[in-house]
């Protein structure tokens, strides 16, 4: 079975766990859940900050459960508090 290659692009205290950015090889019919299990399985210590990060396509979020876009590039936003 042929593997998609996705680049991450990580916000804020994600950097701590995968840098700036990131790529994780997936089927071509996972969902944007796939690419957040595979990431806690490259790095179990960001799975608690993974359970409530958001996941960005072209500006918009998207849901977890839906299968990849047509895209190589998403934005993995953390939860973040402001005034």
């Amino acid at each position: 079975m042929d593997k998609r290659t996705i680049k991450i692009v990580c916000f804020a205290g994600l950097r701590k766990y995968f840098g700036a950015e990131t790529t994780v090889a997936v089927a071509p019919e996972a969902t944007y859940s796939d690419v957040v299990t595979k990431l806690a399985t490259a790095n179990p210590e960001a799975k608690e900050v993974l359970k409530s990060c958001r996941i960005a396509v072209k500006e918009e979020f998207v849901p977890l459960n839906e299968k990849l876009k047509s895209v190589d590039t998403l934005f993995l936003i953390p939860p973040s508090s402001g005034g």
